[in-house]
């Protein structure tokens, strides 16, 4: 192996760890973004989830309403 055919390797190892990095940085980048819902949002889309569920799970739309009833509260 000479220097040339090691220097390009280096290259391609580098240009692999900068594609494999890439990809989850920008995802990070993107999640750090985004607000986070507030309580009454979060309360919201609880409720409308559960008015998703009624028909089909009955108990787990109670639980869903519970949960955002309880999070006005505080």
């Amino acid at each position: 192996m000479n220097t040339t055919t090691f220097e390009l390797r280096a290259l391609r190892v580098s240009d692999l760890l900068a594609a494999l990095t890439h990809q989850p940085m920008q995802f990070l980048r993107e999640l750090l973004s985004v607000p986070a819902p507030t309580v009454p949002q979060s309360a919201q889309q609880l409720m409308e989830l559960a008015d998703s569920y009624e028909s089909t799970q009955p108990s787990y739309a109670a639980d869903l309403r519970a949960a955002a009833t309880a999070a006005t509260r505080h």
